[in-house]
C-alpha cells in the first residue's frame, strides 16, 4: 500500500498580521513531514470595474499586463510576509531552506478558490485564520466560514494572536 503524500495548504490574506497562522502551519507541516503550501487569492475585480477597464484599454494586451502585474504585486507581497515571518518562526524558516514550503497567488473569490484548490490539489487540511477579534465576534471570517461551507477536506482555524 503506498502512502499518500501529505500536504497542507495555508491560505492567507494580505491585511493584518498573518505570521501566527504561518507558524502554525510550519509547524503542523514539520510534526507531520507535510509539505506547506501558502496561497492568497486576491479577489476579482468586479464586473463594472472590469468592464470599465475593457472600455477604456482597448489593447488586449496592455489590459492583460494591467492585470498580471497586479497579480505580480500580490507575489512580491506574499514573498515579502513569508520572509519576515521566517526570521521570527525557525520552522518556518527551516522549511523554506529544505524548499518544502511553495508560495501562490491565485484571483477569484477566495472562500471558492480556495476550497477547490484543496480538492484539486490533494490536501490534507487547509490552515486559515479566524480574523475575528473580541467577544462579540464569530469564531470565523466570512471567507474561513465560505471555506469550511465548501471544503472536502479539514479546516484548520487558528485564532486571532493576542
Amino acid at each position: 500500500m503506498t502512502q499518500e503524500k501529505k500536504r497542507i495548504l495555508c491560505s492567507i490574506g494580505m491585511r493584518g498580521n498573518c505570521d501566527h497562522v504561518l507558524e502554525q502551519a510550519a509547524d503542523l507541516a514539520l510534526v507531520t513531514g507535510a509539505e506547506l503550501h501558502i496561497l492568497h487569492v486576491a479577489r476579482s475585480f468586479p464586473e463594472d470595474m472590469y468592464n470599465t477597464l475593457k472600455t477604456n484599454i482597448r489593447d488586449r494586451e496592455t489590459l492583460n499586463a494591467l492585470l498580471e502585474q497586479r497579480l505580480e504585486e500580490r507575489r512580491t507581497e506574499l514573498a515579502e510576509k513569508v520572509e519576515t515571518a521566517c526570521t521570527r518562526y525557525p520552522a518556518l524558516q527551516k522549511m523554506v531552506q529544505e524548499q518544502r514550503v511553495t508560495q501562490l497567488v491565485r484571483e477569484g473569490y477566495p472562500g471558492s478558490i480556495i476550497a477547490h484548490f484543496a480538492t484539486d490539489g490533494g490536501f490534507s487540511m487547509i490552515v486559515m485564520a479566524a480574523n475575528k477579534q473580541g467577544s462579540r465576534a464569530s469564531y470565523a471570517g466570512k471567507i474561513t466560514k465560505g471555506v469550511i461551507k465548501r471544503a472536502t477536506v479539514p479546516v484548520v482555524v487558528v485564532p486571532a494572536a493576542p
